[in-house]
């Protein structure tokens, strides 16, 4: 019989399908401008233009169909003169069977087979809103482990139509965070798993989700923290945790193995392409470890993770109720959030160009979503189970207003200020 974490997995699937139909960036090309394009761009190059170094493809059809205008895709120049994306291949690896489903559609049909056709928008959009469901199904699944039906349906809403999660599952589906969220939500199910049972299966799960991340997003291999540390919660634990690792290191091993095949693909990309084992795509763009902005991140009017998805501070709160109603999420999420907040706010360009929140931190959400969980749980055991529940409620109303005037343009995508912020803030158009 459904329950209602799976009517609330249902009403986050409904209205993320709606949104995105809605939307239909795909009228002109607008799917693949900026980051988007640049994450797909290594497909068509493939299998359409069978040139490795062609990511330059939708600049080249963009200027065919119409006036040129810059597209932001984030090409880098080789000295040879060929064109390869800045970006890691992980995110066209897993849209790989969407664009052959778009590529046989497109010959059967009668679209443009050239990669950038309405059927290869529409099936890149879609792939972006299906990753992010099955992730939050996962979430259910493991929050299910834990917690009862009605903890988990509060805290799956608060996820899933809570946070800027529900912006990159439909009005921005064709980046990166959607699948990023299913790669950790899969690597985090996983890791509990293991530890339940010590098989073969979930190490390599383990070793299979996260080098995907990885390869999506070279940054997200500092979640290899949750794994390695998942359930210490003493410092005899910690202390013991390297023994029991050592006791199944073939397991582990082939996890390993099974994590760095899948990044030897952009070596070897790079290769094929450039003739050389490692490029510096990014060129001027750096990390600066010494002037982190950890502060505007959090807090600032541009796209501070916790003014615009609140929510947020609820699941850091919840590692306090966690201590006492699952201890074993606690340490590992207590050593990674230090670690990846320096890491993501030391990029020098903190915001990270367009979109909403602080988007680098959604695939974070599959595991805050326990100790939000806890909270939850601790609320109900208490006399403040209401008045958590309201400010959950008012944070998904904000979510969504804020998403809507997002996606209209009232909300700006970047360079937002205080005085912009509240001048804007009931507008209901430009």
């Amino acid at each position: 019989m459904p329950t209602r974490s799976f009517y609330i997995w249902l009403l986050t699937a409904a209205l993320a399908t709606l949104a995105l139909f809605q939307d239909r960036p795909w009228k002109s090309l607008e799917v693949f401008d900026w980051d988007e394009g640049g994450y797909y761009t290594y497909l068509p190059s493939a299998f359409i233009y069978h040139d490795l170094a062609r990511a330059d493809s939708l600049e080249i059809l963009a200027n065919k169909l119409g006036p040129p205008r810059g597209r932001g895709i984030g090409l880098h120049h080789l000295p040879d003169g060929k064109v390869v994306s800045k970006y890691p291949l992980g995110v066209a690896l897993g849209e790989l069977p969407w664009f052959a489903g778009a590529h046989a559609y497109a010959h059967l049909h009668g679209d443009q087979p050239d990669g950038f056709s309405r059927p290869y928008q529409m099936s890149i959009m879609l792939a972006g809103l299906v990753y992010g469901l099955l992730g939050l199904w996962l979430v259910r699944k493991l929050l299910l482990r834990f917690f009862d039906d009605g903890v988990t349906a509060w805290a799956l809403a608060g996820i899933g139509l809570g946070t800027n999660y529900f912006n990159y599952i439909c009005y921005d589906a064709a980046m990166s965070h959607a699948a990023l969220f299913m790669w950790q939500a899969a690597m985090l199910y996983c890791t509990v798993r293991w530890y339940e049972t010590f098989r073969w299966r979930w190490a390599l799960g383990v070793g299979l989700f996260l080098g995907m991340a990885t390869l999506c997003r070279f940054t997200e291999i500092l979640y290899v923290i949750v794994p390695l540390l998942w359930g210490v919660t003493s410092w005899a634990g910690l202390r013991q945790r390297p023994a029991l690792l050592l006791a199944h290191w073939r397991q582990w091993t082939g996890a390993a193995l099974v994590g760095a095949a899948l990044l030897s693909l952009q070596f070897l990309f790079w290769r094929a392409a450039s003739g050389h084992w490692v490029v510096d795509s990014y060129g001027d763009e750096y990390f600066d470890f010494r002037h982190p902005n950890v502060l505007y991140g959090l807090f600032s009017y541009r796209k501070g993770w916790l003014l615009y998805t609140p929510l947020a501070a609820l699941m850091l709160l919840g590692l306090i109720a966690a201590w006492r109603q699952l201890p074993a999420v606690v340490v590992p999420a207590l050593a990674l959030l230090p670690v990846l907040l320096y890491v993501t706010f030391s990029w020098y360009a903190w915001w990270y160009g367009g979109g909403f929140s602080a988007r680098p931190l959604v695939s974070l959400y599959p595991l805050l979503a326990l100790p939000f969980a806890a909270l939850l749980l601790a609320a109900r055991q208490s006399n403040w189970q209401p008045a958590l529940r309201l400010a959950i409620v008012l944070c998904i109303g904000l979510n969504l207003w804020q998403t809507w005037q997002y996606a209209a343009g009232i909300l700006l995508y970047d360079k937002n200020t205080k005085e912009l912020y509240f001048r804007n803030f009931f507008h209901t158009s430009l």
